[in-house]
């Protein structure tokens, strides 16, 4: 049998240095724009969301408030899908490379119109694309192969600005280069790509007397010490992993059907979308009497609110709302990612299970659900895993076994629904550079 075609193709030294060179400015200046975006968008979140409620002299945003400001953030988002770049691809669409400068005005446009708006998604997608986009206006006049390189360095770079925790963003990275295929998974991509990262990150910490832009802190504080794994967990840790990853898989399921009937009316649809995620916030504050912010927007900045959620009814009565809001928002034609909404829901399954047997959260289920629901969502087990440790880590290792659980639940769930639903989301992939070394395009699944 002739290994030789198995072995990776030999890169010279002299190449990986000048890729690495170029990697540090496009990690560099992707930093400062994923900072600057995600700044800008917390900034109006707060302002639309915590200010402008104050100012009208209310401790919370009004009801006519929670429906105005998604149904704007839609119309808002309508406008940017007519520039340029349409808004960058929906979050059903996979996550997508071929971002140049000409369409990141459009992204970012569509990409703060539903997330500071109250679209329950993500920033994950929005920053991927501001990176891509810096990698291929750095390299616009370099070979084809070196700037889809860069593109995805730069997308890498970005996206580390809100995971923070940069071991979370090299294993998402290894995960897209396995499912992209031999082209991504090379050392010409993979190096310069961490070298990037690290060029990213070291903006946040700072270096030497310097500060940085600040670190954005992927961490639940509070829970419980978790140093090993109690034998209720280990029974607990199935249903609660079918759970979250069920609803993670059944968002996408009605996200699809959504979307699908906004194929044919699409400002239409984004309109009713943000109808629908600002009816749902309002329906469960009357209900409950939890702040509207527990529902709309991705949920990443409230997840110690979803742990302190006061009674079984009440955390239901949020989980379902979150679900709808999410599920409207991700078929509706916002813009934004599909990640910590699911973790937002999983958290508030953990919840659920900690009320009713009248205990604190538990970490080592809290891992489980939040890796289900990404594994579920994202069809990536470890980058799923490594969220639910890095998230609960500080209760104590023994959460890195129930998380390796639920992502393990999580995949097959989602592997079940895409052969009930082989059209369970519309079109997903990770989508590259515009054209091959040869001019073809090309579009690795």
């Amino acid at each position: 049998m002739d290994h030789e075609s198995d072995q990776p193709e030999p890169v010279e030294a002299a190449v990986l240095l000048k890729l690495s060179g170029v990697a540090v400015v496009v990690g560099l200046i992707s930093g400062v724009l994923a900072a600057a975006f995600i700044g800008v968008q917390h900034a109006l979140s707060h302002w639309l969301w915590h200010s402008l409620p104050e100012a009208l002299g209310v401790p919370q945003a009004p009801w006519w408030l929670v429906i105005a400001l998604p149904i704007l953030g839609a119309g808002l988002t309508v406008a940017a899908l007519r520039l340029p770049g349409e808004g960058g691809h929906g979050p059903l669409d996979g996550l997508s490379l071929e971002i140049g400068p000409r369409e990141v005005g459009s992204i970012a446009l569509a990409a703060l119109a539903g997330l500071s708006f109250g679209a329950v998604l993500g920033p994950e997608a929005p920053l991927i694309a501001i990176g891509a986009a810096v990698g291929a206006g750095v390299m616009r006049a370099g070979a084809a192969p070196v700037r889809q390189v860069m593109m995805i360095v730069g997308a890498m770079s970005a996206v580390g600005a809100i995971f923070g925790n940069p071991v979370v963003t090299a294993i998402l990275l290894l995960e897209l280069a396995v499912m992209a295929g031999p082209k991504l998974a090379s050392m010409k991509v993979l190096v310069p790509s961490l070298v990037g990262l690290a060029a990213g990150y070291s903006l946040q910490v700072g270096v030497g007397g310097w500060v940085g832009l600040g670190e954005s802190v992927l961490s639940l504080p509070g829970l419980a010490a978790y140093p090993e794994i109690p034998v209720s967990d280990m029974a607990w840790a199935v249903p609660v992993s079918l759970v979250a990853a069920a609803l993670a898989v059944l968002a996408l399921r009605g996200a699809s059907l959504w979307a699908g009937i906004g194929a044919a009316r699409a400002a239409l649809v984004l309109m009713a979308s943000g109808v629908v995620v600002g009816i749902s916030a309002v329906v469960v504050t009357a209900v409950t009497g939890v702040d509207p912010t527990l529902v709309v927007m991705s949920g990443q900045g409230a997840m110690t609110d979803y742990l302190r959620l006061s009674s079984v009814a009440v955390a239901l009565v949020v989980l379902v709302g979150k679900f709808v809001a999410y599920t409207a928002s991700l078929g509706g034609g916002f813009r934004g990612g599909q990640i910590f909404p699911a973790v937002a829901m999983a958290t508030i399954v953990a919840t659920v299970v900690a009320i009713g047997s009248g205990e604190g959260v538990s970490a080592g289920l809290l891992a489980a659900a939040i890796s289900a629901a990404v594994a579920a969502a994202m069809r990536m087990p470890f980058t799923a895993v490594l969220l639910g440790v890095v998230l609960t880590i500080a209760a104590g290792g023994a959460v890195a076994v129930l998380a390796i659980v639920g992502a393990v639940i999580g995949l097959v769930a989602r592997a079940a629904a895409d052969r009930r639903w082989p059209r369970l989301v519309a079109a997903e992939s990770v989508q590259t550079d515009p054209r091959d070394a040869d001019g073809e395009r090309h579009v690795n699944a």
